[in-house]
């Protein structure tokens, strides 16, 4: 974050921008702040978004007064801020990306974020990436960094999850190396083994109701889950760092039920994250503007999460709700005199 030799004199900062972004319906970008904010202009705006040094730690410095650092679920994901009509070349961070939602290659930007569910039920961002479009770091690369940089700033979960794109070997390898549980989705085509050399698929695998304890090649011993979702198959694993071969198994499917509700978690913030702080939502085209604007998504959502454990509001979506409810209200008075 930029460091201020004095106080600021800035009429658009980080806590106004932020505020904008939880409030209008669709972002539409320095021009319409600047209209609803009588003494912030277009050229404000727009020198807020050039200008800050905003970094993943520092929403992680914010984030860390609002949750207990030791014991919660971390979840890794990554989500595609559509932007189907940028011009090709215009910014570094937008590219073809496969989008889950649409089902094929779509262009936008694809941003990977670490999301903590503490043991109070709290639940924040702690640390993100943008993933860029033909860069020299792979996602899973990526993960292992944010995974790295998060445990060096206090953070210590009990479980990391994810879903089967995250579930390298090289990735739970680093999970394992930090005496962590891990549960993450995985293809059907991995290997695992109930006899020494012995390897089947897992897809092909008998797996019981309270899940099969087995090893899985070139990693360890895990508990594989099988679970039908939408009509499908969907296989998990769940690694303990409890190195115990006789676990009892009505405990292993308890901690694995847990952190897959947990995993839930992410997904519901990604969702919140575009409908709600308007992150796929702007007009800027520099790569400097658009790293400012996610920054401030992500802080918007922090400030809705905080919202709701002060129950302020009961949920993520009642600012906008109750918003939009007064002045649909309001516009309907002035218009068909409702209130005579």
């Amino acid at each position: 974050m930029r460091k201020l030799r004095r106080k600021s004199t800035a009429k658009c900062n980080l806590n106004l921008y932020s505020d904008y972004l939880l409030v209008s319906p669709r972002n539409r970008g320095c021009t319409r702040l600047a209209e609803a904010m009588e003494n912030v202009s277009h050229d404000s705006v727009n020198r807020y978004l050039l200008r800050e040094e905003f970094a993943p730690y520092d929403l992680f410095k914010h984030v860390e007064e609002y949750i207990t650092l030791v014991g919660g679920s971390l979840s890794v994901d990554d989500s595609i801020l559509d932007k189907p009509y940028s011009k090709k070349g215009k910014n570094e961070w937008v590219g073809f990306h496969y989008s889950g939602k649409h089902h094929r290659k779509v262009q936008g930007i694809c941003v990977v974020s670490l999301f903590y569910t503490d043991r109070q039920g709290v639940k924040l961002p702690v640390n993100y990436r943008i993933y860029p479009p033909g860069g020299n770091k792979t996602k899973n690369e990526l993960f292992r960094e944010m995974l790295q940089e998060v445990l060096d700033w206090g953070l210590v979960p009990t479980v990391v999850t994810g879903d089967a794109w995250y579930a390298s070997l090289d990735n739970l390898k680093l999970i394992r190396k930090y005496h962590l549980d891990a549960m993450f989705g995985l293809e059907k085509d991995r290997l695992i083994s109930n006899q020494p050399n012995v390897y089947e698929q897992v897809g092909e695998a008998d797996i019981p109701a309270q899940g099969l304890r087995t090893h899985l090649k070139g990693f360890d011993f895990v508990t594989i889950f099988r679970r039908q979702e939408l009509g499908n198959d969907r296989h998990y694993l769940h690694y303990s760092a409890d190195r115990q071969q006789n676990i009892d198994q009505n405990t292993d499917v308890a901690v694995f039920e847990t952190a897959h509700s947990h995993h839930w978690h992410i997904e519901s913030f990604h969702r919140a994250f575009k409908q709600l702080c308007n992150a796929e939502n702007f007009l800027v085209r520099t790569s400097k503007a658009v790293e400012n604007h996610l920054f401030s998504a992500y802080w918007a959502f922090v400030k809705l999460e905080v919202q709701v454990r002060q129950k302020i509001i009961t949920n993520w979506y009642e600012v906008q709700r109750n918003l939009w409810c007064q002045l649909i209200k309001a516009w309907f008075n002035n218009n068909y005199n409702m209130s005579a």
